[in-house]
């Protein structure tokens, strides 16, 4: 063995937090931990870190921070970050703008434009590190860009005003690497219909937007091309979009959806979607009287999950005072574990907007 087997063996036996500390030791630890292969054999001697769910997030009436949630999905419930951003710095507040593989995207919460700073963060650690400003007037959505098994390297996307016309926006793109906001490409329109900027989807390597009409919109950060991208022929109003195992689901509301709907799913060659599921809530109202006497439901999350090719994929739905999770397969009920405490007796009302997709992968900031 050499000198760097030896060390690297050693450091496989560090606590996560001890280990993020010795990168700052010396170069010759920071260039072993930040090693790809060290990562995943920690990954693998560490299994106590593995954790996959998601933030949910409510904003409370005169709340310095908004009102947080996690709910593991898979792993172990004690590797579950805290629903906590408290450990950034900020006298505003801090709110969460979009999650990637593990890294956060957080802003100043109660504050102009003009006072708000950004943050990526990475939770599970307490990281933290402030962005740039972004110089300008609106920034309509932010959103990071990062697949671990491509590039060790992140990207931020950010969609802002631009003075020519209230319907031209400006695409900048952040780099660690360079460590500063540059603008590009050229300025494109976007309709009057509104368009979720601040929902971006990372799927196959680029970054997805859906609108309240027929546009969507894709952008690769690494080419830097913005392309269209098809939406079904109908007008509708989303009820969910997100992406889960290497798959871009799509939930299209044409009225309430506690009668039943079908969840596409996006074709690999972006040629259109296809429906993945039928759901029926008829049958599942006859298991739960919670959505039995809802009038309204909500989505908030859908796992595509495949366990020796038996389809083990579930969906987690808000119905009122009530979360409740369910297998697509055959509408069997799932326990929904958390070490949160969640008060149902608030009344709050959650949909898919407010939830963020979270994996503890291994990265430092």
């Amino acid at each position: 063995m050499n000198n760097n087997d030896v060390m690297s063996d050693i450091l496989l036996r560090l606590p996560l937090k001890d280990l993020v500390g010795c990168k700052c030791v010396c170069k010759w630890w920071n260039t072993l931990i930040s090693d790809p292969i060290f990562k995943l054999n920690y990954s693998l001697r560490n299994p106590q870190y593995n954790i996959s769910g998601f933030f949910l997030q409510k904003f409370l009436y005169l709340e310095l921070h908004s009102k947080l949630l996690f709910f593991p999905c898979e792993g172990r419930v004690d590797a579950a970050p805290k629903p906590s951003l408290s450990f950034i710095e900020d006298d505003k507040g801090v709110c969460i703008k979009h999650s990637c593989n593990g890294l956060l995207i957080c802003s100043s919460f109660r504050c102009g434009e003009e006072d708000r700073k950004y943050y990526i963060c990475k939770p599970t650690t307490k990281q933290y590190f402030p962005l740039p400003n972004l110089e300008c007037r609106t920034v309509f959505g932010i959103s990071i860009a990062y697949d671990p098994n491509r590039s060790p390297h992140y990207k931020i996307v950010s969609i802002c005003d631009l003075y020519l016309s209230k319907n031209h926006r400006q695409i900048k793109i952040y780099s660690p690497v360079t460590g500063s906001w540059k603008p590009s490409g050229k300025p494109f329109t976007v309709p009057d219909e509104d368009m979720l900027f601040n929902r971006g989807v990372f799927w196959n390597g680029s970054l997805h937007w859906i609108g309240m009409g027929n546009l969507a919109l894709r952008f690769d950060p690494e080419t830097e091309l913005m392309l269209t991208m098809p939406m079904p022929p109908t007008q509708r109003k989303p009820g969910y979009f997100g992406e889960s195992g290497g798959h871009l689901l799509l939930v299209e509301a044409y009225g309430p959806l506690t009668a039943g709907f079908d969840i596409m799913e996006m074709k690999a060659d972006y040629s259109g979607w296809f429906v993945k599921y039928h759901l029926n809530l008829d049958q599942v109202a006859r298991q739960c009287q919670a959505i039995e006497r809802a009038n309204r439901l909500s989505i908030l999350h859908i796992v595509h999950n495949h366990v020796e090719d038996v389809d083990e994929s579930f969906i987690v739905i808000h119905v009122p005072g009530e979360f409740v999770s369910f297998k697509l397969r055959d509408y069997s009920f799932m326990d929904l574990q958390t070490n949160n405490h969640v008060d149902s007796g608030l009344g709050l009302w959650y949909s898919w907007e407010g939830v963020y997709p979270y994996t503890n992968t291994f990265f430092y900031l």
